[in-house]
């Protein structure tokens, strides 16, 4: 009996997400945020999962993203330090 192999490891929506906003430094529309991950990733996302992350981490005591106005977001700067390359 063969070992069976680890499942593949989830793409990380949530730090490729903070990574787009990272480096624009600008608030960005929810589909250029889309847009952009992608193309950092190299590889399609689900529109959900980044609207999903966009709208989660918005909320609570201490969101990432700061909802702007209606779908423009932009990293707060409480999670601005926390990326190093």
């Amino acid at each position: 009996m063969e070992p069976r192999s680890a499942p593949a490891r989830p793409i990380p929506v949530l730090e490729t997400i903070t990574r787009v906003l990272e480096r624009e430094n600008r608030p960005m529309h929810a589909r250029e945020i889309h847009s952009s991950a992608e193309e950092l990733l190299g590889k399609p996302l689900l529109w959900k999962s980044v609207k999903g992350i966009l709208f989660n981490y918005a909320q609570g005591e201490t969101p990432r993203f700061l909802r702007v106005s209606r779908g423009l977001y932009k990293l707060t700067a409480e999670h601005r330090c926390d990326l190093q390359t």
